[in-house]
């Protein structure tokens, strides 16, 4: 870890060196932000006990932003992240005994609206500014379970274990915050934090409150899967699907996540200001400039006389 820190800060030296001995030309504008970074997700569902901190896993980000007015840009993030929830950490619910795990993949297009107007020159920027964002997205999202001894996941989701039948993809609705640092001209550190709504109940695989008919399953890995009271009830004891009772999850009420990262974005390129391109778009030409006329000797002479 250290290595990489060391490796990271000697790039961002080398790109302030680079920037004051004039590398670019300072007239050009850079529009086009990159970004990359991590943090930690936090799951809300039916599985995540109100107040509790174990659900925390982690996502990995990579990103683009572009400029198009001093307060506001637009932006696109590609994100890979993991969720996990279980009864178990609820007293109230220890007994339902359900439990997931998934592997997730988030794309968002936002909108950014900084607190403070960047100035028109992108190295002349706050070195602090607030914003906040919000968007729409698209996640695909697989809850999987194991059984007890069995290494194996099963597909909550293929298996039917909920009685209904839902898509692996949802739609997502990202709003928050954060804060960006300036470092260099050229790099910001930025620091956010937003939440998730998404249209699906379904991230957990758990939402109606009724079970299925155990009797409704032709796979006996689906059935045990489906109710998992079997595991914590006495022995002999029927099981809640058995009993017909309502208590398998919450349909009122949405899943969601929320979303902790630190990132890196770099001042990559200008996109959409030339020169050539304003003046088409007034109408106009380009004009090249012509090479001087050299002088012949009888004009040389004559200065000199």
């Amino acid at each position: 870890m250290k290595k990489i820190i060391l490796i990271f800060t000697g790039l961002l030296f080398c790109a302030e060196i680079v920037f004051s001995q004039g590398f670019y030309n300072k007239n050009r504008n850079r529009n086009l932000i990159l970004s990359a970074g991590t943090g930690t997700t936090h799951y809300y569902g039916d599985l995540a006990k109100p107040g509790d901190h174990s659900n925390i896993n982690a996502n990995f980000a990579i990103g683009a932003r572009y400029n198009f007015y001093r307060w506001f840009s637009v932006g696109s993030e590609f994100r890979w992240f993991m969720l996990h929830g279980n009864d178990k950490t609820d007293p109230v619910k220890e007994i339902r005994n359900l439990s997931f795990q998934s592997h997730n993949f988030e794309l968002s297009a936002v909108v950014h609206a900084s607190l403070l107007e960047e100035d028109r020159r992108f190295y002349m920027r706050p070195f602090a500014n607030p914003y906040i964002y919000g968007g729409v997205g698209l996640v695909n999202y697989n809850p999987t379970a194991k059984l007890p001894g069995d290494d194996k996941r099963y597909n909550l989701r293929k298996l039917n274990t909920s009685g209904e039948n839902y898509s692996a993809f949802t739609a997502s609705f990202p709003v928050g915050g954060g804060v960006k640092f300036r470092i260099n001209p050229f790099f910001n550190i930025a620091i956010d934090g937003g939440y998730r709504f998404l249209l699906s109940d379904h991230l957990d695989d758990v939402s109606s409150g009724i079970y299925p008919e155990p009797t409704s399953f032709s796979n006996e890995k689906a059935r045990l899967l489906s109710d998992r009271t079997w595991e914590t009830l006495p022995s002999g004891t029927p099981t809640w699907a058995e009993q017909g009772k309502e208590f398998r999850g919450d349909p009122t009420d949405k899943d969601g996540y929320f979303i902790l990262n630190i990132k890196v974005e770099y001042y990559f390129t200008e996109l959409g200001k030339s020169n050539t391109f304003r003046k088409q778009l007034k109408g106009g030409k380009t004009k090249r400039l012509k090479p001087p006329k050299r002088r012949t000797n009888k004009q040389i002479n004559r200065r000199r006389f």
